[in-house]
């Protein structure tokens, strides 16, 4: 199990820095956009990878593994919850970016999704067979 954890590890360093890094040099520079920027990816980071080593521990439980993929719906729309509350200011309150940063708060939120389903697929599809 912790060749696993540190696999997830390995994998979100990676393509949560790809990312990152990619995104910053495509982007134009604004310097209020980056910081938020930071913590977005840190936000899904963090989240994503608690998330997985959770779904691991909890799949060693019969009882609560046919049940794994109704407690991951939940815990979706419960992260779509804390990051729009987290970031409400920045993406419909008082000081909204413009449609270009807003779109590009949702980036992290498309690099680290997949990644998130492919491992929670594996340990559900892992456990079955």
């Amino acid at each position: 199990m912790l060749k696993k954890i540190f696999l997830y590890i390995v994998v979100f360093l990676l393509m949560g820095t790809t990312s990152y890094f990619l995104q910053i040099y495509l982007i134009e520079e604004n310097q209020n956009f980056i910081p938020l920027l930071q913590k977005a990816y840190f936000f899904h980071f963090c989240f994503s990878l608690i998330l997985l080593i959770v779904f691991q521990f909890i799949a060693q439980n019969n009882k609560l593994f046919e049940q794994l993929g109704f407690i991951y719906m939940g815990v979706l729309v419960f992260k779509i919850i804390v990051f729009a509350g987290l970031f409400y200011p920045q993406l419909l309150g008082e000081n909204m970016l413009s449609r270009y940063y807003r779109a590009s708060l949702l980036i992290p939120v498309i690099v680290f999704l997949p990644l998130e389903v492919i491992f929670i697929s594996k340990i559900m599809q892992g456990k079955k067979a």
